[in-house]
This record gives structure tokens, C-alpha cells and sequence, in this order.
């Protein structure tokens, strides 16, 4: 009868040694689960202060040197290269985060809503061939896109025209086109002409800064329209991108803040962000 007693009784720790086993197991998952659940929140957190310090930085040195900017002629100076403004460090360390920014001249692009048909055709037909440009412009005018992740879908447009198009079009655009800074395919869609279009490469290949736009006009095939791209020398809309991350973490936090140039201020226009 003892014996027996001491076989149950050693069936029982056995089991209830299983059970502990089993309870610490859970609660050491839980423990890593809750850790790792605290470490992707405060990566999460530290991305985005650093993301939002870098918007901050830009758009206070933009604003420093809008306010030193009196004349049309100084601002073309000024933002005549945007990717390497000397006033800006690009990536640095902000406590326990590290961002990186890029500044993007609008104007430097053809906004896919606000160009009149006959510029974006002659934009499109660049990188595609056939009809396919009519049908995509076609597509456009009649459903225009909100969001620029939407160009893609646009009917006969496809993924890889997308990507081409990508550098040259934005839906942030107001309609002026900016000749220090558009890219040759814009350059020749708005219809200045192909001499034109090369002297300007020309000119700002050697360093110059254009001050004016007089003797080029905006228009689809060298013909002047009415609702053809306007000139300017200097952006009047500026997209900020910044990404912030913790040192470490594959987390990143991106903040894409369009801001418009009114007179010397500097105007938010629209924030949106997201973890990437």
C-alpha cells in the first residue's frame, strides 16, 4: 500500500512538474512576445520623430533661404540644385533615430491632372508606342488619379510604363513647368521646340541659371495653346521626403510633405505617412 501511495504520489509531481514546464514555456513566449511588441513600438515611435525632425529641418533651411530671396532671379539661384542645398546635412543622428531626406521640385514634373491632353500625349508617346498613348491619356482625362500609387492602374498604362513615366509626373503639380530643373522628356512635351529644348540642356550642362522665360512658350508639338504648361524659373511647389529609423530595426517611418511657395512663405499643403 505504501509502495503503491508513493507511485501515485510520484505520477502526481511528475505531472505537476510537466505543468510548470508548460506554464513557464508560455509565459517566456508571452514575455519574448510582449518584448518584441515594446521594441517594434518604440521603433516604430523613434522612426517617426526622426522622420518628423527631418521635414522640420528642411523646411526651416527652405524658409531661411526664401526669406533671403528677394527676386524671382535670386530664388532661381537658390533652389537651382535642390538634391545638394550645402545648408542641409541629408543624414544624420537625431537621439536614439538616424533620417535621411530628398527634396523633389515639383514643377520639374507634368502633373497628370492639370495638363491639358495634347502636353501629356506628347509625354507618354515617349515611352510607349502605337495608339497606346491616346488610349492612356484618353483614360486619364476621363478618370483622373488622386494618388500617384494609382497610375499604374490606369487602363493600357501597365506596371513598367509606370516606372518610366514615374520621374516625370506628379498629381502635386500646379501647372508650371520649371525650365532650370524639368528633365529633357518634360522639356520636349511641352512643345518649346527641339532647338530650344537643347540650348536650355545646353546651358544649365555648363552651369547657367535662366532668369527668364522669355522666348519659349509652352505648347504640345511647337504649337502654342491656350491651356498649354506655363514657364517659371524657380519651383513654386516642393515635395519633402524624409524616412526616419532606429539604428538596427528594419522599421522605417516616411513622411511625404507637399508645400507650397507663396510669395516668400512656405505653405503646407498636404502630410501624409506611413512605416515602410
Amino acid at each position: 500500500m505504501v509502495k503503491h501511495r508513493r507511485g501515485v504520489a510520484l505520477i502526481f509531481v511528475l505531472w505537476l512538474l510537466v505543468l510548470l514546464g508548460l506554464a513557464a514555456a508560455e509565459i517566456a513566449t508571452r514575455a519574448r512576445t510582449e518584448g518584441q511588441m515594446v521594441a517594434t513600438l518604440r521603433a516604430r515611435a523613434v522612426g517617426q520623430y526622426a522622420a518628423e525632425s527631418g521635414i522640420l529641418l528642411a523646411s526651416t533651411t527652405i524658409q531661411t533661404l526664401l526669406d533671403s530671396a528677394t527676386y524671382p532671379a535670386q530664388r532661381a539661384t537658390i533652389f537651382h540644385r535642390l538634391d545638394s542645398l550645402s545648408a542641409i546635412p541629408h543624414d544624420i543622428d537625431v537621439g536614439d533615430g538616424r533620417f535621411g531626406f530628398a527634396i523633389i521640385d515639383l514643377n520639374a514634373r507634368l502633373d497628370v491632372n492639370r495638363t491639358n491632353a495634347a502636353t501629356l500625349r506628347a509625354l507618354v508617346s515617349q515611352f510607349s508606342h502605337g495608339g497606346s498613348a491616346d488610349d492612356i491619356v484618353a483614360a486619364l482625362k476621363q478618370e483622373p488619379i488622386s494618388r500617384f500609387g494609382e497610375l499604374a492602374r490606369v487602363p493600357g498604362l501597365g506596371d513598367s510604363l509606370a516606372i518610366a513615366l514615374a520621374p516625370y509626373v506628379t498629381t502635386w503639380g500646379d501647372g508650371l513647368v520649371n525650365i532650370n530643373s524639368a528633365p529633357e522628356p518634360v522639356l520636349s512635351a511641352v512643345g518649346i521646340g527641339k532647338a530650344a529644348v537643347q540650348s536650355i540642356l545646353a546651358r544649365r550642362a555648363q552651369g547657367q541659371i535662366l532668369t527668364s522665360t522669355d522666348g519659349y512658350h509652352g505648347g504640345a508639338d511647337g504649337v502654342v495653346t491656350v491651356d498649354a504648361p506655363l514657364l517659371t524659373i524657380a519651383p513654386t511647389r516642393l515635395m519633402l521626403v524624409s524616412r526616419g529609423w532606429q539604428p538596427g530595426s528594419p522599421l522605417t517611418h516616411e513622411i511625404q510633405a507637399v508645400y507650397v511657395i507663396i510669395g516668400n512663405a512656405l505653405v503646407l499643403q498636404s502630410w501624409e505617412e506611413r512605416d515602410r
